[in-house]
């Protein structure tokens, strides 16, 4: 499909979700979804956050690593 398809696909289906929510969801239900949706959202930044971290642990684990290394210099075992 080509982006302009997927675009309007994409806008048509919010569309439609968004009419069948006020169409026959009651607005106090509706108040709530919204607030459980933000907090799935926010357990997923969480999550990713958490991941992205992860990441960077090793990268920072390898950076001390090799300058401790440089420090301690060559050893020559040649004969």
């Amino acid at each position: 499909m080509r982006a302009d398809k997927v675009t309007r696909l994409l806008d048509n289906l919010s569309e439609a979700q968004e009419t069948l929510i006020s169409e026959f969801i009651p607005a106090g239900a509706r108040s709530h979804f919204l607030a459980s949706r933000r907090e799935a959202l926010l357990g997923l930044r969480s999550l990713l956050d958490a991941a992205i971290d992860r990441t960077k642990e090793p990268t920072e684990a390898a950076g001390k690593k090799s300058s401790s290394s440089r420090s301690r210099g060559v050893i020559d075992i040649s004969d």
